[in-house]
């Protein structure tokens, strides 16, 4: 019995209970046998989260977590239910949850990063040590947060994407981004972004960098990957399920790549979509 619990793989998905984050357990479920892997359906509301085990049929080895990743006692409750119910070890943590706002406020911005990036950022911290060796964290972003880097000055660009920024460096960076927000001077620290919400874009190219930090602080310990990735314009709530957009479960494939591809194959602390790595700073599409 010890050694089948030993062999138990535990996935967490934030943000679970609809679109992109539902079809990833979706998918989980398709490839994972119920006797060796636990899955965690982390949502906000409780009710919305059961509702999503039914639909997907409620399976045995899908479990419901409350977590609001916008909330340090949500976000610390949560792990301790991982510690006391499920061996207190994680196997891969998906950080799906997420929020898009085009209104340019400092209220909007704070709800923005809250769950985008600082969000993130706690609730790696605080599983961290019990992601268990050549464990993987899946840091769900955006192409649009390259495209905000490149509209913005290239003296931001080197600092969001240099390879010995800080937590505390990129930390000053995101509450300069806020500040410059509530000043009406986003443009005379560099960002120009035009095309794309430029909250929504900045918090995913912070969100970029953290994945790249992390990874260079977390690895050696014990061969741990961090990743971010792309879904790709999908047709979810966020999107207003646009007529132009791709469907959530081609998105969840996208996330589903970088659980199960070797990681000799995976460059730690990349950036991908559809099994490609992607670079950091990239020109709108049009």
């Amino acid at each position: 019995m010890s050694s089948t619990k030993e062999q138990q793989r535990v996935i967490l998905v934030t943000g679970a209970n609809k679109g992109i984050g539902f079809y990833v357990i979706k998918r989980l479920l398709d490839r994972s046998a119920s006797a060796n892997t636990t899955i965690l359906l982390g949502s906000r509301d409780l009710d919305r989260g059961q509702n999503a085990i039914e639909q997907l049929g409620s399976p045995s080895n899908v479990h419901l977590l409350q977590l609001d990743v916008s909330s340090a006692q949500s976000i610390h409750q949560a792990v301790n239910t991982i510690k006391e119910k499920y061996d207190g070890h994680l196997d891969v943590l998906i950080n799906n949850a997420g929020v898009l706002t085009t209104d340019m406020t400092v209220d909007a911005a704070r709800q923005g990063f809250a769950v985008n990036y600082y969000g993130v950022k706690t609730l790696n911290e605080q599983l961290l040590p019990i992601i268990r060796e050549d464990g993987r964290i899946i840091n769900v972003s955006s192409q649009i947060g390259p495209m905000a880097l490149y509209e913005s000055s290239i003296e931001l660009q080197k600092k969001y994407t240099s390879p010995s920024l800080t937590v505390e460096e990129l930390d000053q960076l995101v509450e300069n981004f806020i500040s410059a927000i509530e000043t009406s001077t986003l443009e005379d620290v560099g960002y120009y972004s035009k095309t794309y919400p430029a909250i929504y874009g900045i918090s995913k190219a912070a969100l970029n960098a953290l994945t790249q930090i992390e990874a260079r602080e977390w690895n050696s310990a014990k061969n741990r990957l961090v990743l971010s990735v792309s879904p790709g314009f999908c047709a979810t709530d966020m999107t207003s399920h646009a007529s132009n957009a791709r469907s959530p479960e081609l998105g969840a494939d996208s996330i589903l790549h970088a659980i199960y591809t070797p990681a000799n194959e995976l460059h730690n602390g990349g950036f991908y979509r559809d099994g490609i790595e992607l670079p950091l700073i990239s020109e709108p599409s049009t």
